[in-house]
């Protein structure tokens, strides 16, 4: 089955679920527990639906004792992953008793304080990861040197992920309390014989309990995992603190970068509850199978590029919600990249480690996959670059949550084909203006390689995800090291030949290196909004 097949499939399915059970459990500000775990909940409904997709034989009951679902360490910071065991499949096939005890000892939900003494400000602000905080931070700046003050509210539970401490007044950051993810508890219906009786949904051949169903997710919701996936208890306790911060603080305006998972939707709701208009700004590309809710609660979106619009006119929420196109705030700092600077590094780094300087420079943006997967894709890529005549070297850019040793085994195996890596604190964006061409699957320094002119080849690989820029003709698309070696010996002869036009580039990107003002703009537009409501 295809991924939009299989998306259409858990679409319907969510929906029906929704539909039977949604209101089985709403937290004090009315927010139903769908609502506020739907992105944690999909990601095992579609795992759940994958399976049944690929039953061709009847499921059978088995031991009573396994648990309906079991949880797995994820590569990606605070998330969870979760299974569904033979038992679940079986469970919401009513193949199995309703007794189930996979529970965690739930935690009653303590009230945690908001910072005493806060003062009133025009602009609310939430962040919990440094992508929020490297989209949001030059707004915050931006509306700061207009005199609009703002106040911060850092949910990060990583230190890596923290908002970083203002270096200039009309800028203050709060800490959400980490106890507040400390609780554990799911939704308050379970256990419950009614949901075995209830109403049913298909899922390809067979029939499912939507009951039983609600029961099986429900797990997922009872441990929690930090400020990305909260168990339902403490999305309780956050969603006060929320109240609570956003009551004292009467702000015109929230300012966010995520408002579907489940902070970003108790945070806009919160917002809304007091009176605030809200804003949401697009913090990267949008990518098919990467977007577990396609949803936006926000009434402004601030979208990258005209590409986006439509997609954000299809997932609003809100039948008045307005969308800008506005480019991408962080990458205002390409303005002052400074290309030979980066093209001496990349010169130096190869003649260090691999004591040659080629004519031509490839980087690859590397993402945190597994060690298979990334060993697959430089095969390719050597392979691309080892039939160029030793015209082309290549840099190895790790991911910040990748280090060098994650690449070491790549180095040291390759033969004849020149490659360097770089320092993980550098990683592609600190040297891309520097390169000839950029290769990489889905990495954003896709688009800021393009907003700089550096050729990029985007790398689409079977089961590769890629962020479409070939489709607009912003990239040539790569799906094999034969199409790499002739797009790069392309590159080499005609540089001039392969440079985007400005439409291509503004479907992806509208960017001139003022894209904090624009959002800044409007956000002034939606408290005189506010204002006059």
């Amino acid at each position: 089955m295809s991924t939009n097949a299989l998306e259409r499939e858990v679409d319907v399915l969510m929906a029906a679920l929704e539909a039977a059970y949604g209101d089985g459990a709403v937290t004090p500000g009315g927010v139903g527990w769908l609502r506020v775990h739907h992105v944690p909940v999909r990601r095992l409904v579609m795992r759940l639906v994958r399976r049944l997709l690929a039953m061709h034989e009847p499921a059978s009951a088995v031991d009573g004792q396994q648990p309906l679902v079991v949880a797995h360490d994820s590569a990606a910071i605070g998330y969870v992953s979760y299974d569904v065991t033979d038992a679940g499949v079986a469970y919401v096939l009513g193949l199995q008793s309703g007794e189930r005890q996979d529970e965690l000892n739930s935690t009653q939900p303590e009230g945690v304080r908001p910072p005493s003494g806060m003062p009133s400000t025009p602009v609310c602000a939430i962040s919990w990861s440094s992508r929020h905080a490297a989209t949001l931070l030059p707004v915050l700046v931006e509306l700061a040197g207009r005199g609009i003050a703002t106040t911060v509210v850092d949910a990060s539970t990583e230190v890596a992920q923290r908002f970083p401490e203002p270096r200039m007044p009309g800028i203050t950051v709060v800490r959400l309390p980490g106890s507040v993810f400390a609780h554990s508890g799911g939704p308050p219906f379970r256990q419950q014989d009614a949901l075995s009786e209830g109403p049913t949904a298909p899922v390809g051949r067979h029939e499912i309990s939507l009951g039983r169903l609600a029961h099986l997710v429900s797990q997922v919701l009872v441990r929690s995992a930090d400020c990305t996936q909260p168990s339902w208890a403490s999305a309780l306790v956050a969603e006060r603190w929320l109240h609570a911060a956003l009551a004292a603080l009467r702000p015109d305006v929230l300012l966010c970068s995520n408002d579907t998972s489940p902070l970003g939707v108790l945070a806009v709701n919160a917002a809304e509850r007091v009176g605030a208009n809200t804003v949401y700004v697009q913090h990267g590309a949008w990518v098919d199978g990467q977007v577990t809710w396609r949803a936006q609660h926000c009434r402004h979106i601030a979208v990258m590029g005209s590409r986006d619009v439509l997609t954000a006119h299809t997932w609003t929420r809100r039948a008045d919600a307005r969308t800008h196109i506005v480019g991408q705030p962080r990458f205002d700092a390409l303005a002052s990249a400074d290309s030979s600077q980066q093209r001496a590094y990349l010169s130096s780094l190869l003649s260090r480690q691999a004591h040659v300087e080629p004519p031509r420079i490839a980087v690859w943006a590397c993402q945190p996959f597994s060690e298979q997967r990334l060993t697959g894709q430089f095969d390719v890529i050597a392979e691309g670059l080892r039939n160029t005549a030793h015209r082309w070297g290549l840099v190895v850019a790790p991911h910040p949550a990748q280090g060098p040793s994650a690449f070491t085994a790549l180095h040291d195996s390759v033969k004849d084909v020149t490659v360097a890596v770089a320092a993980p604190e550098v990683g592609a964006r600190g040297c891309l203006a520097g390169a000839d061409a950029l290769i990489s699957a889905s990495s954003t320094c896709g688009i800021e390689a393009l907003l700089l002119d550096v050729p990029v080849l985007e790398l689409a690989l079977p089961a590769t995800r890629t962020l479409r820029l070939a489709d607009h003709g912003a990239a040539q698309r790569c799906e094999s090291d034969v199409e790499i070696t002739v797009a790069l010996a392309r590159i080499d002869r005609t540089p001039d030949a392969v440079r985007v036009p400005a439409a291509a580039k503004d479907s992806i990107c509208r960017w001139h290196g003022r894209s904090a003002a624009a959002v800044a703009d409007i956000v002034v537009k939606a408290m005189t909004e506010n204002t006059t409501s």
